[in-house]
């Protein structure tokens, strides 16, 4: 539902945006019908923000009539990342400190999960993770913990999407495979990544709750960082940052209110 403008607000923009966040929230293309339902907005006055929406690029209207996210949002979103891991970066930088080796932040963009904060060890041979990049959600830590928050259908829906490339010879390619694993992270709260993405590299990262999907992962040469040291000494100090960043964005956005 719509929430009262206050007196410095324009209506339209503030339904635009609504309209928007409908789409976002259901996760999945919805008619007009149910956008004016869940935004107890007429029908005429979807219609008409709709269409705006659509000719800037900000929504789509597909073969069933239904309407979806448009292709202009998705540089929006990586510039609100960027800003949020510059947020996030004096957090990594204390978890790299103590584990010794590279942390990251990446958030859900699409059907992928983008890096949006990074911060190497200062060991010789480390890993390092561009601010930007795009991974696979398969076959990453921060991906299978964030496909970790979803249904098992979403996730079937999402790889069927994305695809299950095979990276490396222990990339994961068998969705009912996955879903297990799955199974036994959302279980635990934390996700491995042996080698999957990059042969000889280990990941362990956990997902971040709040209004946006983020995971936080710490990675290294498989032979510094065994499971038992993840497990044991990793795994507790990201979970504690992982309640310190959901804390944080909750902070920023009430003062954003």
């Amino acid at each position: 539902m719509v929430q009262s403008p206050g007196k410095q607000s324009v209506q339209s923009i503030t339904r635009a945006f609504a309209i928007l966040e409908a789409i976002a929230d259901a996760q999945r293309d919805l008619g007009v019908t149910e956008i004016a339902e869940r935004c107890a907005l007429p029908l005429a006055t979807v219609h008409r923000i709709l269409h705006t929406l659509i000719a800037g690029g900000y929504a789509l209207r597909t073969a069933k009539r239904t309407y979806t996210l448009g292709p202009r949002l998705i540089p929006l979103s990586r510039y609100a990342g960027g800003v949020l891991g510059i947020a996030l970066r004096p957090m990594l930088t204390e978890l790299v400190s103590k584990v010794d080796e590279s942390a990251s932040v990446a958030i859900l963009d699409q059907d992928f999960a983008r890096y949006i904060s990074h911060v190497p060890s200062e060991h010789q041979m480390r890993v390092f993770a561009q601010i930007g990049n795009q991974v696979s959600l398969h076959s990453t830590g921060v991906g299978k913990a964030m496909l970790s928050t979803f249904t098992d259908d979403d996730v079937r829906a999402i790889l069927h999407r994305s695809g299950m490339r095979k990276l490396t010879p222990a990339t994961i390619t068998d969705p009912d495979e996955l879903i297990a694993e799955l199974a036994l992270i959302r279980e635990r709260g934390y996700a491995f990544d042996e080698g999957e993405h990059s042969v000889g590299v280990r990941c362990v990262a956990v997902p971040i709750k709040g209004p946006y999907q983020l995971a936080v992962s710490v990675s290294a040469p498989e032979s510094r960082m065994s499971v038992e040291m993840a497990t044991e000494s990793v795994v507790p100090l990201l979970f504690d940052l992982a309640r310190k960043i959901q804390i944080s964005i909750e902070e920023l956005e009430a003062q954003a209110e």
